[in-house]
């Protein structure tokens, strides 16, 4: 079967009780991960394997205080 290699964008809202907004910002670059979501009855339905999922941007870009 064909690989191939796709580049995919996400954008995460996150809430985070923090000391300050550098470390909401930090711990939430540093925390947040991504998996395959997929079931293996998914996999075998749809006839695919995701292979690697490689992180390649992480930037927090905007701090806002809510709540102190």
């Amino acid at each position: 079967m064909p690989e191939y290699e796709v580049s995919i964008t996400h954008s995460f809202l996150v809430k985070i009780q923090a000391k300050s907004a550098e470390d909401a910002a930090r711990l939430s670059e540093f925390f947040l991960t991504y998996s395959d979501g997929s079931s293996e009855q998914e996999r075998e339905k749809h006839d695919f394997k995701i292979e690697q999922i490689e992180l390649t941007q992480n930037d927090a870009f905007e701090v806002n205080l809510l709540q102190n």
